[in-house]
């Protein structure tokens, strides 16, 4: 059995309703669903009565509590035992497109070179997707944008780096007249540069809508459109012709999200320190 199903229905039952649970787990209220239906499936009961938005446990799922808790206490035990309690084994590690291009590099270096033993996988996505790999234990570190919701106890986020969100323009576009390319505002970090956005009134005609910023970043720079985006190093570094003009004190939060067991470790401390190197 799939220990994401048990973990979906203590958290439903723990936030009282679907959409909380979906929340807190960054993923969608039908995958909620669904994963209630399935696990009531495979055991054969009905685990939750719906009242409106809200939910209660049925008598036959507040008698399996006390078994789903033990086996999701056992599956933590056996993440724990993982290659990231020493530095050696393979370590998976989810990283967003900016860091893959800003810092990825130096961790890389830095990490194989002082670690020989360590074989490193990368993994790119979206900070959400990343966030439930890592949920899931398909990931061993995850760095991203910081999760716009309160993390269960046995995760933590390091913030490493606070980017401005700016209004972002080739220098020959007239940004009175220019139509909008919108961060995606479903993503983390896209949703604070909407609010930033709002702010400042630059919110329309949108054009587009995508979770891409190099890709905002190249239409910007041919003439398409300006954006609201957060400032990354590979703006100046890859990009030319840009303006970039901070709004007040808007900002995305880039992190290390990790399991409370692993602050001390020579790798998470070694990627703290390559983020500190590059600003």
């Amino acid at each position: 059995m799939d220990s994401k199903l048990l973990k979906s229905i203590v958290i439903v039952i723990d936030e009282g309703s679907i959409a909380a649970a979906a929340l807190r787990e960054g993923i969608t209220a039908s995958a909620i669903s669904q994963r209630i239906k399935a696990l009531e499936g495979m055991l054969g009961e009905k685990l939750l009565i719906r009242s409106g938005r809200n939910v209660q446990p049925t008598s036959a799922c507040m008698a399996l509590m006390p078994q789903i808790l033990r086996v999701l206490e056992e599956v933590q035990v056996l993440r724990e035992i993982n290659p990231l309690n020493a530095a050696s084994g393979d370590i998976r590690i989810g990283a967003i497109s900016t860091v893959l291009s800003d810092e990825m590099p130096l961790i890389i270096r830095q990490i194989t070179s002082r670690f020989p033993q360590v074989s490193l996988s990368i993994h790119p996505g979206t900070s959400k997707a990343l966030f439930q790999q890592f949920q899931d234990g398909e990931l061993d570190l995850v760095i991203g944008v910081r999760p716009p919701f309160s993390l269960p106890k046995s995760l933590q986020f390091i913030a490493l780096e606070t980017q401005p969100v700016g209004l972002l323009s080739a220098l020959t576009t007239d940004v009175g007249c220019a139509p909008l390319i919108v961060y995606q505002r479903q993503s983390w970090g896209g949703a604070e540069c909407w609010q930033a956005a709002q702010r400042i009134n630059q919110s329309g005609p949108v054009l587009c809508e995508l979770d891409a910023l190099e890709t905002i970043a190249i239409m910007v720079q041919n003439g398409v459109g300006v954006s609201i985006v957060p400032y990354w190093r590979g703006l100046d570094q890859r990009f030319n012709g840009l303006a970039f003009q901070p709004i007040d004190k808007a900002g995305r939060t880039i992190g290390l999200l990790i399991r409370n067991h692993q602050i001390q470790h020579p790798v998470v401390k070694m990627i703290e320190t390559c983020f500190g190197q590059s600003q």
